[in-house]
């Protein structure tokens, strides 16, 4: 790698993480909010993960069709930000939970553009270290999110409250695009153009299809606990509110630092196995959770855990897409399959709130095991890559 292209990495990932931080640093915070506004269960439960993650599988396909058509990847990722600055702006004036979950959705852009993000990454690495590609990129987003996350709590007290959170929040993604600007991309795109029929080829790939459908069942599990990590910690556990943000955090900034360990991993033994072992450590943390679930510290721990071997997900899964198709059809790949890894937010943040109120905490975590089990022992139905 020249250094042209080792200081448009250094944007790119310098974009990746401000920008991600900007749609996430108050994740840890805003379900107190909203349950300050009168929010019902299920809303508080959705709003992490369930409600961003509405805009991006809407909006995954299209976008990914559109990127490889023109090849304005870059573009497409300041359109976003700027989307995103208005949203947060919009957080700021919300004056009621409904308002507060309308602009959620929308704030939900920089989660649901990390997937460009990687193949802009990926685009300046070789095909052989395409695992520690995907690393660099997911990695360096999602430690924005957790480094973000774990100063919310005290930022909260230091800005006045959660408005201030956001009015930084858009300052964030305002310099997302100031980072990315500057960064000199490749245009990768097919001289021919890209067919009905190169996209249908893409979407009903069998190799990412069935990892999809994989990483949804795992991830139903994992959402709904991350989704109601902060209820729980805080209205079953008693943890003050500046701790279970940093706890939080924490989880986050683990998805970034495990998501740097799996790369190269996978790099090694292959996507397949990296997948198989990273998701059965975290299924195996989740049903230990079950007798201990009155101990803060041990739930804390042992969703970490859980969250270390399932960040495996994002760089494998990432690399089956890519492996799958042809360079100009990257984006539509990888986006394709984060259809599935935006799906189990939805469902989880939205079923973590009931099932809580209906089976209890207990019942919540063994229907969450359950689904990580069963996700891990479909991967022996993925190819090797």
């Amino acid at each position: 790698m020249n250094k042209k292209s080792t200081w448009g990495v250094a944007l790119v990932l310098l974009s990746a993480f401000v920008g991600t931080a900007a749609g996430t640093l108050y994740a840890p915070t805003i379900p107190l909010h909203a349950m300050e506004l009168g929010a019902p269960s299920w809303i508080v439960t959705a709003l992490p993960m369930g409600l961003p993650s509405i805009i991006g599988l809407i909006i995954l396909l299209p976008v990914g069709i559109l990127a490889d058509r023109t090849g304005r990847r870059k573009e497409i990722i300041l359109a976003a930000m700027a989307v995103t600055v208005v949203a947060n702006l919009g957080l700021a004036l919300s004056q009621s939970w409904v308002a507060l979950s309308i602009w959620r959705i929308f704030s939900g852009l920089p989660f649901a553009f990390m997937s460009v993000y990687v193949v802009l990454v990926s685009f300046l690495f070789s095909d052989q270290r395409r695992g520690s590609a995907v690393a660099l990129a997911m990695g360096s987003a999602m430690l924005g999110m957790g480094g973000s996350q774990a100063m919310s709590g005290y930022l909260v007290k230091v800005l006045g409250g959660s408005v201030g959170l956001y009015y930084l929040a858009s300052a964030l993604a305002v310099l997302a695009i100031l980072f990315l600007l500057p960064a000199k991309i490749p245009v990768i795109k097919s001289p021919t153009g890209i067919s009905g029929k190169d996209i249908g080829g893409v979407i009903g790939h069998r190799a990412i299809l069935y990892t999809g459908i994989t990483l949804l069942i795992y991830l139903t599990g994992w959402q709904a606990i991350y989704g109601s990590f902060s209820y729980v910690l805080v209205d079953f556990l008693d943890t003050p509110v500046e701790l279970q943000a940093v706890f939080f955090a924490v989880v986050s900034m683990m998805l970034g630092l495990g998501t740097f360990i799996w790369g190269p991993v996978i790099d090694k033994i292959g996507a397949k196995r990296a997948l198989f072992i990273a998701l059965l450590i975290s299924a195996a943390a989740t049903f230990a959770m079950l007798p201990l679930l009155k101990s803060m510290w041990a739930y804390v721990l042992l969703f970490w855990l859980a969250t270390l071997g399932g960040v495996c997900g994002s760089p494998g899964v990432s690399v089956v897409a890519t492996r799958s198709v042809k360079p100009e059809l990257a984006t539509i790949g990888i986006n394709t399959m984060f259809m599935f890894v935006m799906l189990p937010g939805i469902i989880g943040g939205f079923l973590a709130g009931p099932l809580i109120v209906g089976i209890g905490l207990f019942g919540m975590i063994l229907v969450a095991a359950i689904l990580e089990l069963i996700g891990a022992g479909m991967l022996f139905g993925i190819p090797d890559m």
